[in-house]
This record gives structure tokens, sequence and C-alpha cells, in this order.
């Protein structure tokens, strides 16, 4: 008798679950269709009163943070995702959703710690190799964000291999190896990011930087020809840069080419009107060149700026040589 009892009790028990199952399956169902139809608020009604009933249910947790980050409610998303790892989730999409909530509120420093949690299962997916580089992207885009651009770098050139569709990538890989003046790698990685949307201007002012650091460094060198060479191609990327025309002066004094130099020292002081450098090299072109009084011109131009002991000197020489 005792036996029947306990056998009534645990076919009670059993049929008393899958009752309580039962409609967590068909909403389970119908949440996914309104998820997969991008109808997010739709899958949240759908989820809520099934996980109130069943509160350590990790798939509810999960979809209803997936679909809180559909709409963009980071705050909710991460507190539901963070939920369904608390039990043990091990689905990809769990952790990279987290992260992509916690980067899309500037929480660096969490969406990169999401990602690393979640890295051992992006290996287990169907596509592993697509959604590795979508933890590498996003955990890539993090680290520059903070300014940690060698991590960025190793990051991002792991998602290029998989996945090179993006120009921003590619921009943004370009400026993490700026950073790092590894600009022999910078240069060609630009280049691609413009090819693939030009005019885009970050990308073109970060580029003729980076050619103006590998002038400036030949320049250093007494490499002249490279020097210039660089600084052209800096100046198409962004004209408006004086610091480019000075130092292609620079070059072009160091050759002796007195008329170019005079050209870029023009365009320097027009685009940096307030640099004494730039009308102090002007007028010592111009006085190489015997042309004294544009030579003193631009001393006196430079002595507006700052009245320093040598450019009182070149004007004095200059108005000694007038008289000659």
């Amino acid at each position: 008798m005792m036996r029947r009892y306990a056998f009534i009790a645990i076919m009670a028990l059993f049929l008393a679950n899958v009752l309580s199952v039962m409609p967590v399956k068909a909403d389970y169902k119908q949440a996914v269709a309104f998820y997969n139809q991008k109808r997010f608020d739709k899958a949240i009604q759908e989820l809520k009163g099934d996980l109130d009933r069943n509160p350590d249910w990790e798939f509810g947790h999960r979809l209803l943070g997936l679909s809180y980050l559909g709409l963009n409610n980071n705050a909710l998303a991460v507190s539901a995702l963070s939920r369904a790892i608390q039990l043990k989730s091990t689905a990809f999409s769990a952790y990279y959703g987290l992260g992509q909530a916690y980067f899309n509120m500037q929480k660096y420093d969490n969406c990169i710690a999401a990602l690393n949690q979640g890295e051992p299962f992006a290996d287990k997916e169907k596509e592993a190799e697509k959604e590795k580089a979508k933890l590498f992207k996003l955990r890539g885009s993090a680290y520059y964000r903070m300014n940690r651009f060698n991590e960025a770098a190793n990051d991002l050139t792991k998602a290029l291999r998989v996945n090179q569709s993006d120009w921003a990538d590619f921009s943004v890989l370009g400026i993490c190896y700026y950073n790092l003046n590894r600009l022999d790698e910078a240069i060609p990685t630009l280049e691609k990011a413009l090819s693939m949307k030009p005019g885009q201007s970050t990308t073109s002012e970060i580029l003729g930087k980076a050619y103006l650091k590998k002038g400036i460094a030949a320049l250093s060198e007494k490499q002249y020809a490279a020097t210039i060479q660089s600084l052209l191609k800096a100046k198409e990327y962004d004209p408006q840069n004086g610091f480019i025309y000075y130092n292609l002066a620079e070059a072009y004094l160091f050759q002796k080419k007195y008329a170019e130099a005079e050209k870029a020292y023009i365009q320097a002081s027009e685009l940096m009107p307030k640099s004494l450098d730039a009308f102090w090299r002007l007028g010592f072109v111009y006085e190489k060149q015997k042309k004294w009084d544009l030579a003193l011109s631009a001393y006196k131009k430079a002595a507006d700026i700052s009245a320093s002991k040598e450019i009182k000197e070149a004007i004095a020489r200059v108005n000694e040589n007038k008289k000659k």
C-alpha cells in the first residue's frame, strides 16, 4: 500500500512538472518568433510571466536580455544577461550580448571581462570562426576606446582575417598602428580603409599625419628625398596642416632649393599665422635669395610674435644689406 501511495505521489509530481513546463515551451516558441521578427517588446511580454514562474530558466533570461539589447535598453539587458550567466549559460550569445550592452554604456572594462569569460564558448558555436571574429571586433573596439592600442590591434587583426567587409575596422586598426608608431603598417591599412570609403575625413587626416610622422623621421636622418616624398603624400590627405608645409620647406632648404622652400614656408605661415618659426625661416629663405624687402617683412612679422635677440639681429643684418 505504501508503495502504491509513493507511486501516485511521484506521478502527481511528474504531471505537475510537465504542466508547468508546457506553457513555457509554447511561449518560448512565440517569444523566439517575435525576437526573430525584431518585435522585441512583444518577445519581452511573452517571457516575463514565465520567468516569474520559472526564475531559474536560463534561456528565458538570455532571450529577455537580448530583447532588451535590441531595444537599446542596455541596463536591463545587463541585468537579464548577467542572470543568464549566473545560471551557468554555455551560450556565447549571452556573453557577447552582455559585452555589447556594457560597450554601449561605455563600461569598456566590463565589456572586455564579459567577452573574456565567453570566449571558450565561442569555440563551441556552430560557426565558431564567425562568432570569434565578432568577439575580436567588439573587444578590439573596447580596447581602442581605452587607448590600449596594442591589444586593440591584436584583436582587430584577428577579426579582419575572417571578415574584411567593414572599412571602419581598417580605419580603427590603422589608427592603432599610428598611435603605436608602426607607420609602415598604419599607412597601407588606412589607405585600404580610404579606398573602401573615399572622402572619410578622420581616416584622411590620420593618414596625412602618418605620412607627416614618416617624413619628420626621414628629415631627422637627413634623408631629404624620402622626406619630400612622404610630405607630398601627407599634403594630399591633410592639406590644411601647416606643419606638413613647414617640414617640407625644411627639406627643400637643406637641399638649397630656395624657391621651393619659399613656397612651402609661405603656405606654412598662412596656415600657422602665429608661428614664430614659419616667419623666421621664411625671412631666412628670402635673405638667401637676396629678396631684402620680403625678408625684412617676414622678420618683422616674426618679431611681432616674439622679438628675440636673434630676430633683432636678422632685421639689422637685412637693413645693412639693403644699404649696399
